[in-house]
């Protein structure tokens, strides 16, 4: 009797199964797997034992993240193919017969991706779930106080860059200016040692020529 029951229930539970994982069914998601491109010669065979795996990390995220009592049996894989993609489902552990929320299952891959791709020694690039961004993508978030720190920095350095040109052009000005009062001092120098020279020489020939016709007025009053 268990066993007709058993019987007839199988091919029950496999038609669900069949419903539930299937591509683009709700809460599916397809997986690809890049181990040859990743590992090179070292690259490992996939087969049941890697299949087990991945479905323990898929409960170990989903217990860490969503429920604590999702076991192995809630994870179904189909569609496998040879180069390794497949398609997985996580069932509810209240109702076998129905798929766990997709965002929720988002969610946990996301926050668990390391620890996935650590277990298959792959990356983002090389274990893709297919329609799930690899990493948690933070959101945008406006600041005003960044904004205003940016402004500052561009004001003080604005500032700065105009008082270094002032200082400049008054160093200039100066310059000019000292150079203007300089020449005219040197030029009028220039001139009065110029005539103190030409005076000093009028002077002594004018005293020479006095004193020589005092000479001749003197030698003439002898005789």
């Amino acid at each position: 009797m268990l066993g007709k029951t058993l019987f007839l229930i199988l091919p029950l539970f496999s038609v669900a199964s069949s419903q539930l994982c299937r591509p683009d069914a709700p809460g599916a998601f397809k997986v690809r797997f890049n181990i040859k491109k990743a590992l090179g010669d070292k690259a490992y065979i996939w087969n049941s034992d890697e299949e087990f795996l991945f479905k323990a990390m898929m409960v170990f995220a989903m217990r860490a993240h969503v429920d604590n009592t999702i076991q192995i049996s809630n994870v179904l894989i189909c569609n496998v193919t040879p180069r390794v993609s497949f398609w997985f489902v996580v069932t509810s552990p209240s109702n076998s017969s129905e798929a766990v929320q997709s965002a929720e299952v988002k969610n946990a891959i996301r926050l668990e991706r390391n620890r996935i791709n650590s277990a298959f020694l792959l990356d983002d690039s090389t274990l893709e779930f297919l329609a799930i961004p690899p990493t948690l993508a933070p959101d945008v978030v406006h600041s005003s106080k960044s904004w205003l720190i940016v402004f500052g920095v561009v004001v003080g350095l604005l500032g700065v860059a105009s008082v270094l040109l002032v200082v400049s052009g008054i160093k200039r000005k100066k310059k000019r200016e000292n150079a203007k009062t300089e020449d005219p001092d040197d030029d009028e120098e220039r001139i009065k040692s110029t005539e103190t020279v030409e005076n000093g020489a009028r002077l002594d020939s004018a005293q020479f020529c006095e004193g020589a016709d005092n000479e001749a007025f003197e030698n003439i009053s002898y005789f």
